[in-house]
């Protein structure tokens, strides 16, 4: 007669599956917030140059915008790098030994705003050393998407996840290609194509966190 124990022994290819299963449930929860990030910019992006596109059109003989525009495009961009500081910090709490999750989470949340403060002192400084002036307008919102791409290929081999990879290299195409347009051409085009992008991607993200958490058996789950 065989004992409990031996009715319940482990094969090595069970073993597998179940070590395979945490390994999926680990990555499914750390990036749990990710689509919430992506959409977060999505807004961010659709709205503020869409706002800035829209405001170029009423005076384009001078490519600066108005000082609402302006404000509304910084509210919605600092608020997203807000959000995506803090859910990034969140992204490894809360599961046990995961320490070094924790760590990168704090530093990629915090690389945001450490970044973008960094490109404006960039650009600052430009025109200080004799960029005119007009060419902020094309400075800036390529700098910042190519930063947001570069992040985002970064975020993506962090946690695993496939669509905010491609998303970040599709903002690096966009980056260089938005800054070849006209004004306000490009602001359309980094609108409707980063923000769109950006939705998008949301939406892929979470479809396919949903699918990592299907392919756990439901003893893996049980033990997770």
């Amino acid at each position: 007669m065989q004992t409990p124990d031996e009715d319940t022994a482990l094969t090595p290819e069970r073993m597998l599956s179940l070590l395979e299963d945490q390994q999926r449930l680990v990555t499914a929860r750390t990036a749990a917030l990710v689509p919430w990030i992506l959409a977060a910019w999505g807004i961010a992006w659709l709205g503020g140059f869409l706002v800035l596109w829209a405001d170029a059109v009423q005076h384009p003989a001078d490519w600066r915008p108005s000082i609402l525009a302006g404000l509304v495009f910084a509210a919605l961009l600092v608020a997203a790098g807000v959000l995506s500081a803090v859910l990034g910090a969140r992204s490894g709490r809360g599961l046990r030994g995961t320490r070094e999750a924790a760590i990168v989470g704090i530093a990629y949340g915090n690389t945001w705003w450490l970044g973008g403060v960094a490109l404006f002192l960039i650009g600052q400084a430009l025109q200080r050393f004799g960029m005119p002036q007009s060419l902020l307008a094309v400075f800036y919102p390529s700098a910042f998407i190519l930063f947001a791409g570069l992040m985002y290929v970064m975020g993506g081999l962090i946690w695993h996840a496939a669509p905010m990879t491609v998303l970040g290299v599709w903002c690096v195409i966009l980056s260089a290609a938005g800054a070849l347009l006209p004004l306000p051409a490009n602001y359309l085009a980094y609108g409707l194509g980063g923000g769109g992008a950006f939705l998008l991607a949301a939406g892929w993200s979470a479809w396919w966190l949903r699918s990592s958490r299907r392919r756990v058996s439901p003893s893996g789950r049980g033990r997770a």
